[in-house]
């Protein structure tokens, strides 16, 4: 997320440094043994790819547009402060003095500190008792009977890495959950979205909501139907929350490993027994030698002083909503730009609906240049804030139905507000405009394959809109993705 914004801004004219606390610019597709950081495992899968091949894209991103000159690795910003007087933010770093900036952008990601649950009688338990983010081999706990916390990818991914090695497994949940392939019909489950899905959905979301979030769930139950068969009904999968408050899991091994055995189901954990024993909800207990929390992560937004922290005065709604799980919910315009200082501070990483992380990072920080560079304008201080309230409202509501990302904001919306403030041109080119029949009439193969195909980054670089550049390269690259992801599987040709 860093990379892209030090690269967007630049492409702005801006004088860019861009502080990086590893050594490295993998970030999390960086694989390390550090217990204290989080990375991928070495046996990580990223749809039909290794997570290799994404620290490769990293690296090989940072030198084709030579970034590397403004990155400053193994160099963490401790705080970052407004100093009213010199209008600058003061940054604290590591080991250095203080360094002085006119804008910040905070590109820290959603997975920064880890979300660690409380367990009645904890104090019992002799055994290991960690977070995800400390598990690297799965030969640590060779003959150790093994309880996994959380129906998750991520309690998916270390249950099977654990067969072969731990004694026993068993994967601990309290809801059900929605399990999908990691393709389908050769297309990554993590890349559903065409743009025309998009419209279609924010059509059905606005006049019949509740027949939309049925025909979702629906799908999804087809979609897992189809791929895995039945359920057994003791993996407890069923019901399970709507898609459209929780996301699906993506896994192709999860059910295959509980129908074999290899892998359990169990109830949640009501409290630990003894020294190598704990109590679940229906009663059972089990022999426990090590215990790992696949429960997930939270944002850290007191990076910021107190006043410009957009999360430093939550919502009552938030704090006792079931689903927000003591997780900051920020306030911001467009769930980018702060309210407090909108002309010099904002954040990437903090605007999510389904789609790939690397997009909407390119797409959130083209809007920042566009707008710091002073193409683009934003409304009027109160329109800013009343688009935050309803945010907050929406996330609330979607809180109190079940666990919830709070970055998640309205596809289709979002996308719209992006298109216009960084000068894209797509709405204009796929829409009903004259200017869309004529890129239809002109180019009808682009044009199905950008409308219908791969909802491809490169989408968003395919027109001069007047504001961000254009990529020469990017009509080769949606034919690329494209013909990769659906020619090369299928056999056809969009």
């Amino acid at each position: 997320m860093g990379l892209v914004s030090v690269k967007n801004l630049l492409e702005a004219g801006f004088q860019v440094v861009g502080f990086e606390r590893s050594a490295y610019v993998g970030g999390l597709w960086h694989y390390t043994d550090d217990p204290e950081t989080l990375s991928v495992l070495e046996s990580t899968v990223v749809n039909v790819s290794i997570d290799r091949d994404v620290e490769e894209y990293l690296e090989s991103y940072a030198d084709h547009f030579q970034l590397r000159q403004h990155l400053r690795l193994s160099t963490a910003v401790k705080r970052v402060w407004r100093d009213d007087a010199a209008a600058k933010w003061r940054l604290e770093l590591d080991a250095a003095a203080p360094e002085y900036f006119d804008k910040v952008v905070i590109a820290t990601g959603p997975h920064q500190l880890p979300l660690m649950p409380v367990f009645t009688d904890e104090q019992l338990f002799t055994g290991r008792l960690l977070h995800s983010r400390a598990f690297k081999r799965a030969d640590a706990f060779r003959d150790m009977h093994v309880v996994i916390v959380g129906l998750g990818n991520t309690g998916g991914d270390i249950a099977d890495d654990l067969i072969g090695y731990a004694s026993s497994i068993s994967i601990s949940h309290k809801r059900g959950a929605v399990i999908m392939p990691r393709e389908r019909n050769g297309v990554p489950a993590t890349n559903p979205l065409s743009y025309r899905f998009l419209i279609l959905i924010s059509i059905l979301d606005r006049w019949v909501p509740a027949l939309a979030e049925r025909l979702f769930n629906r799908k999804a139950s087809e979609v897992m139907r189809n791929a895995f068969g039945d359920p057994d009904p003791s993996w407890n999968l069923w019901p399970f929350p709507s898609v459209r408050v929780t996301n699906p899991i993506i896994s192709d091994t999860l059910i295959p490993n509980l129908r074999s055995g290899a892998v359990r189901s169990v109830a949640g954990i009501r409290r630990f027994t003894g020294p190598r024993e704990l109590e679940l909800d229906d009663g059972q207990r089990l022999e426990v030698d090590a215990v790992i929390c696949c429960t997930g992560y939270k944002n850290d937004f007191k990076l910021v002083e107190p006043r410009y922290d957009p999360a430093a005065e939550p919502s009552a709604d938030w704090l006792k909503a079931a689903g927000s799980h003591d997780r900051p919910l920020p306030r911001l315009y467009q769930n980018v730009f702060s309210l407090k200082a909108p002309d010099s501070l904002a954040y990437v990483g903090t605007a999510w609906f389904v789609s790939g992380a690397f997009c909407l990072a390119d797409l959130a920080s083209m809007c920042i240049a566009q707008v710091w560079a002073g193409h683009s304008a934003l409304p009027p201080q109160h329109e800013m804030e009343r688009w935050a309230e309803g945010q907050t409202k929406r996330i609330c509501g979607l809180a109190q139905r079940g666990t919830v990302i709070p970055a998640s904001v309205p596809a289709r919306e979002w996308l719209l507000w992006a298109d216009a403030t960084a000068g894209m041109g797509v709405e204009e080119h796929l829409g009903w405009s004259w200017t869309g029949w004529r890129f239809w009439w002109r180019d009808r193969r682009l044009h199905r394959m950008a409308m219908n195909g791969v909802l491809a980054a490169a989408i968003w670089r395919l027109f001069e809109g007047g504001k961000r550049r254009a990529w020469e390269g990017a009509r080769e690259e949606v034919v690329r993705v494209n013909t990769i992801q659906m020619k090369g599987r299928l056999g056809k040709e969009l």
